[in-house]
């Protein structure tokens, strides 16, 4: 990797403060995609972008940034959470404090402009190319052919239908300008190459290339003193209480702490004065906290899945109970990565006999949490 100046810029365009409503991986992948850039000798700022609704002002844009700063935080609360909460406000404070943002971007011309003076330019990770929600700005359809192009471990729905076809062979345009493309599922490596004919590479989620000791420093103190498992769910968790009850006891926990997110998160009445206390309150960096010091984690989730990955916790990969939310899931994602660690898929659970049968996590043999210089080196080819 050739040596280069400090004032090296590097611009991120991924999901962070601006895409739907406040989510632990989409906010936790974006800071370790910035340290990543950073550790590499960039100078970086993550582009925030969202596409203007219909009815918005386009005199919004023509403010000081200060006050844009507060018409897109009045915004998200009105419109996209509906509320105010602890647990936003310590979204956005951990965002303020660890994410260097750009101005404001509500055009792709706009994140030409931010990304102007920038000498690489990098997507990811994320499910910034999933078909059903895809725009071209995501696969740095814009800016100059000087500046370098990299997408890190992007992903999607990586189905191969006729209507997905049409964005494949938008995005296998855009993909040849690229000067390095990877992704995070050997899935979508094998769909992508038959529209680009560039060489796609499958990589390691930004959130497992850095250390116990990196999260640390942006997670929270204990959330209590009591034993407990943790769960983080997309799903419904209801049909799961047995499991849960049982695997609570197994790892000597007396409590199950759990968060339910996306369409179900307000079911937070699984058995008053039982076992079960919903956490409605965590921010990024409790959520951090309540997976570092549980005694297990059970969870459908590929960031829940990676961050227990990282603190060597035990875990479980709970079946999503939900039809809604399993439109949308994708749990290639999580395979790929119980592969690629060594794992294997044994600590996917439905039942109190899979727990038993799929034993304990020998962490002596994970192979991830090793891999920023295989990581380094793969960047070193293009920087």
């Amino acid at each position: 990797m050739n040596k280069r100046k400090k004032s090296s810029k590097a611009a991120i365009v991924t999901w962070c403060y601006d895409n739907g409503k406040t989510n632990y991986g989409q906010i936790l992948q974006c800071y370790a995609m910035q340290t990543i850039m950073q550790r590499l000798g960039y100078n970086t700022k993550v582009i925030r972008y969202r596409k203007r609704e219909h009815d918005e002002a386009v005199s919004w844009e023509r403010k000081p940034q200060a006050v844009i700063n507060l018409y897109e935080l009045a915004y998200r609360l009105i419109r996209v959470e509906k509320k105010l909460d602890v647990r936003i406000l310590r979204f956005v404070t951990f965002i303020g404090r660890n994410i260097f943002l750009s101005r404001q971007c509500y055009t792709k011309e706009q994140v030409e402009k931010e990304c102007g003076d920038c000498e690489v330019l990098v997507c990811g990770s994320d499910q910034i190319w999933n078909p059903a929600w895809f725009q071209d700005v995501y696969a740095l359809n814009f800016g100059k052919d000087s500046q370098k192009r990299i997408a890190y471990a992007p992903s999607g729905v990586m189905i191969e239908n006729e209507r997905n076809k049409k964005v494949y062979r938008q995005l296998g345009k855009y993909i040849d300008r690229f000067d390095l493309v990877t992704v995070r599922e050997k899935k979508s490596i094998a769909i992508l190459e038959k529209y680009t004919k560039k060489k796609i590479r499958d990589v390691w989620d930004p959130t497992l290339l850095l250390t116990q000791e990196d999260w640390n420093r942006v997670s929270a103190g204990s959330v209590t003193g009591k034993p407990y498992i943790f769960c983080y769910s997309l799903g419904r968790l209801r049909a799961h209480k047995v499991l849960l009850k049982y695997i609570m006891k197994k790892y000597e926990a007396d409590r199950v702490l759990y968060i339910v997110s996306g369409y179900y998160e307000n079911e937070s009445d699984l058995e008053r004065g039982g076992y079960f206390y919903p956490v409605k309150n965590a921010g990024p960096a409790q959520f951090l906290a309540l997976i570092r010091d549980a005694n297990a984690v059970c969870t459908d989730s590929f960031h829940g899945l990676a961050l227990s990955v990282i603190y060597r916790r035990q875990f479980f990969v709970l079946d999503r109970r939900d039809l809604q939310a399993n439109v949308n899931a994708n749990f290639v994602r999580q395979e790929n990565l119980l592969e690629r660690a060594g794992i294997g898929r044994q600590r996917f659970v439905k039942c109190v006999r899979d727990v038993e049968e799929a034993g304990e996590i020998d962490y002596g043999k994970v192979q991830a949490g090793n891999c920023w210089e295989e990581v380094k080196a793969l960047f070193g080819e293009v920087l």
